[in-house]
Formats: C-alpha cells, structure tokens, sequence
C-alpha cells in the first residue's frame, strides 16, 4: 500500500465535503450532534496536514516538516481521546452511561495532554521518516513513557476513542466502533512500525461512515435532551 501527498490531500477533500454535510444536517436536526458530525471534517483537517508533511519530506522543508507533523500528532495524541468521549456524552440519555464516559474524557484529557506536552515542549525531538511508504512519527523516546510504559499508554488510549462507541445509546455507533477496531488490530499486525499514521488514515476513512448516519437521520429528529454536563 503507497502513501503519498496526492493520497492525504484527496482523502481531506473529501473528509471536510462530508463533514460539512453532517455539520449542516446536525445543525437542522439537533445541535447536540454537531461534535459528532464535524468528526469527518477534523479527520480532513489532520489527512491535510499529513499531506504536508509529505510535501515538507519530498522537497526537503524541514520547517514544514515540523509544524505539519506536529499539528498532525496533536489531533492523533491529544484532540481525539478528548473530542470522542465529549462527542458520545453530549448525546447521551443514559445516566450510568454519562458517567462512563464522563470519567473516559478525563482520562483522554489527562492522556492527550500527557503524550503531547513533551511536543510542544521540545519539538526538535519529534522525528519523521518514510518507511515503506508510510510516515514513521518517532516519539518513541518521550519522557512520558519513562514513567508509564508504552503499552500502558496504548491500552488507554484505544479504551478512550473506541468504548464510548460501544457504550453510546445511539446503536448505529457500534458498526463505526467495531470497524475501528478491526481496522486498528489490522494495521498492527501489517503496519505495526508506521501505526500512528496508517491507523489514522484508516480511522479518517472509516469516519465518512458518520455522512451515511446523517443522511438517514430525518430532519425534524430531535434527540431528548441529556442532564446537564
């Protein structure tokens, strides 16, 4: 499988189309949805600057190399574990379920904040290399998997973006959570070395899911309205 700028850019056109779509429907229909439709378009914003990244590589910008890549690490480490679980609890009707996913953000906040501050603290540390036609984002040797092991991060992380799918009571988001799954468990077994940026490819792709539920969602729907947060 080949990656490449053409293949970012493409892929983010077509992510922030449909994510325009589901933000304007959710917006007619209930504004409670809107952090969940927009997922396509953020997806589009982060395949955008990967696109970069493989621009900055191909003409040797290292300038561009590392705001680009460091713009992509934070929707991939930080805005993810957080904007998931938010998205899943603004929507929620459930009172056991807020509270899971009440305590799933606060771990993705602590999560997202933890793997990305060594980042915005020393960006030189932060390496990009091509290998086999993917991106390899080096961040192996952050301090923060000194303190907590690698796995334990990982193990964390899939717990905050994947469960609140599981959980949520809108059904149709488990066909989206398990599709991310498979998708994750897919790249680790045949792109275990470029994971952070194959599985976010995949995640981004996957998402377009998202303007199917939309679409299917009649306009006059009005979700009740959850406890206050």
């Amino acid at each position: 499988m080949c990656f490449s700028p053409e293949v970012s850019f493409s892929l983010a056109g077509v992510l922030v189309a449909g994510g325009a779509y589901c933000a304007q429907k959710a917006i007619r229909v209930d504004r409670h949805l809107v952090p969940l439709a927009v997922i396509p378009l953020v997806f589009g914003v982060q395949q955008f600057c990967e696109g970069w990244v493989w621009t900055g590589i191909e003409h040797s910008a290292p300038g561009v190399i590392s705001v680009a890549a460091a713009v992509y690490l934070f929707f991939a480490l930080c805005f993810w574990p957080i904007w998931i679980p938010f998205s899943m609890l603004l929507v929620e009707r459930s009172g056991k379920t807020r509270l899971y996913l009440r305590l799933m953000l606060a771990l993705g906040v602590a999560t997202g904040v933890g793997l990305m501050i060594p980042i915005v603290v020393d960006p030189t540390s932060l390496a990009v290399d091509v290998t086999h036609h993917s991106l390899y984002y080096n961040i192996d040797d952050s301090p923060v998997f000194r303190l907590i092991p690698n796995a334990l991060w990982q193990a964390i992380y899939f717990a905050v973006v994947s469960t609140p799918l599981f959980v949520s009571s809108l059904r149709k988001m488990v066909h989206f959570g398990v599709a991310v799954i498979l998708s994750a468990a897919a790249t680790h077994v045949f792109f275990d070395h470029t994971f952070a940026s194959v599985w976010c490819f995949f995640a981004a792709a996957l998402s377009l899911y998202l303007c199917v539920l939309f679409f299917r969602i009649p306009t006059r729907l009005v979700i009740p309205r959850p406890a206050p947060l």
